[in-house]
């Protein structure tokens, strides 16, 4: 268990954190971004697969059995066009899924995995670190191309200006300033600015309380987050869009801090 947790962890660290938005868009028209991205993968792997060897846990021909099986795959899937005919949502989790099935597939082929009762000390934290990922990092990459067509474009915004009409009374030139506050309404596409981080927040607090069994402290986030967006609310389609997301939002992170709660 601890060295598929262990290759799970690494797979999501190189895929998130380690991978900007840039790179994930960039390598599937540029070798040389696939390249990168593959050897930062290539380099976790080597790393977690040389202490196993190292410590006696795993023969030479094992490790470079599951490490070349886990990068050849991964390089393959990235490069095919799949995510290119595709829906983006669809294409991120059959991907994801892909993935990580590859990688479980080649831990249980090479190894044998028991289920440990209770988790030892060292699997409960590469446990809770690699649930704390997928519900920060996966799920909110996941979730934002499947709302991208709900989006709201419509924001509302307020500016001041000032005005400056000249008049002219009985021969003399007066100029008169006058302060005008305009409303305007403007389009946006931008879905993964600071919302995003706020959602990655929210649903790192969400899991914490699932996992100490402190639920009932949830509504406040949810209150908190829904306070800042209060005037939105008067446009149905923002309010629609921003509902279901909270609620994929938080029915993942609730579904991370349950499994975390497994290992505790």
């Amino acid at each position: 268990m601890t060295l598929l947790l262990s290759l799970l962890l690494v797979h999501l660290l190189a895929d998130f954190p380690f991978q900007s938005k840039r790179m994930a868009k960039s390598k599937q028209r540029q070798f040389c971004v696939l390249l990168a991205h593959i050897s930062i993968h290539s380099i976790g792997n080597s790393v977690v697969l040389g202490l196993f060897y190292a410590l006696g846990h795993l023969t030479k021909t094992d490790a470079l059995l599951i490490g070349s099986g886990i990068v050849l795959t991964h390089l393959f899937l990235d490069g095919s066009p799949l995510k290119r005919v595709l829906h983006p949502a669809l294409a991120f989790w059959i991907d994801q899924l892909l993935h990580i099935g590859i990688l479980i597939g080649f831990v249980l082929y090479v190894t044998d995995v028991d289920w440990p009762t209770p988790f030892p000390l060292l699997d409960q934290v590469l446990w809770i670190t690699a649930w704390g990922l997928i519900a920060t990092e996966l799920i909110g990459r996941g979730i934002a191309p499947l709302l991208a067509p709900f989006a709201p474009r419509l924001i509302e915004s307020h500016f001041e200006r000032k005005v400056t009409r000249k008049e002219q009374l009985d021969g003399l030139k007066r100029s008169v300033t006058h302060e005008v506050e305009d409303s305007a309404r403007s389009y946006t596409t931008e879905i993964n600015g600071v919302g995003r981080y706020i959602g990655l927040v929210e649903r790192a607090i969400i899991v914490c309380l699932v996992a100490v069994n402190a639920t009932g402290a949830i509504g406040f986030i949810i209150a908190l987050k829904a306070l800042a967006r209060f005037k939105q609310f008067d446009d149905r389609r923002f309010a629609e869009y921003y509902i279901i997301g909270s609620l994929l939002s938080i029915l993942g992170a609730l579904l991370c801090g349950m499994a975390i709660r497994i290992a505790l």
